[in-house]
């Protein structure tokens, strides 16, 4: 017991209902931080107040003032500028931490190669800043890049696919490729390929 207390490092508040120390507070699905009071700390426990407590959603991680890192927690409820939280026993937070917030969208999409010979419709059904979820039909006949054409973007998306059937995907967005890039080492094997037509002919 004493030990979980010392990874939360709020164990010098313990039962002690008028202590109260200033954290910093970082909320893992949103990416909000803000500062707050921890109060009213007990074994399972503890309270946050903050006129900003409305931007957490459940999973967060605290960091005591003179603490080094952040321990974990999740919020059980908020009413007014106070939150209910409860320290974390487990590791379940971890793969909540990596599972970025995605929003359900229903936005159309064309998926097709780099050299757009084959081109598919459909819809991005969930969609985060590193990924979405797309359903078509066709999609095991694409290579493992390909483009996204959306209307909402002046310009193509370059992506690959994480998984896929034949009528969904999970695909990773890789925003530091762009099609200029591409396109220069396209225009490179072109020049390739002029140079040796025009040897052939000589």
């Amino acid at each position: 017991m004493s030990s979980e207390n010392k990874l939360h490092g709020l164990a010098h508040l313990l039962d002690q209902p008028d202590a109260e120390e200033e954290v910093l507070v970082v909320d893992f699905d949103n990416l909000s931080v803000i500062n707050a009071v921890a109060s009213n700390v007990s074994e399972w426990g503890f309270r946050l107040t903050s006129p900003d407590i409305g931007e957490l959603y459940k999973n967060i991680g605290i960091r005591p003032k003179d603490a080094a890192k952040l321990f974990k927690a999740h919020v059980t409820s908020v009413k007014g500028s106070d939150a209910a939280v409860v320290f974390s026993k487990n590791e379940t937070s971890v793969s909540d931490k990596r599972r970025e917030k995605r929003n359900n969208v229903s936005i159309p999409v064309k998926i097709a190669d780099f050299d757009g010979i084959t081109e598919i419709s459909g819809t991005i059904v969930d969609a985060g800043k590193n990924g979405c979820r797309i359903t078509a039909k066709g999609l095991t006949a694409l290579p493992e890049e390909v483009l996204l054409t959306m209307r909402k973007f002046d310009r193509a998306v370059v992506a690959e696919f994480a998984w896929r059937n034949d009528t969904s995907a999970g695909l990773r967005l890789l925003w530091d490729r762009t099609l200029e890039q591409d396109d220069e080492d396209g225009e490179s094997d072109d020049d390739t390929d002029v140079d040796s037509e025009e040897q052939q002919d000589a």
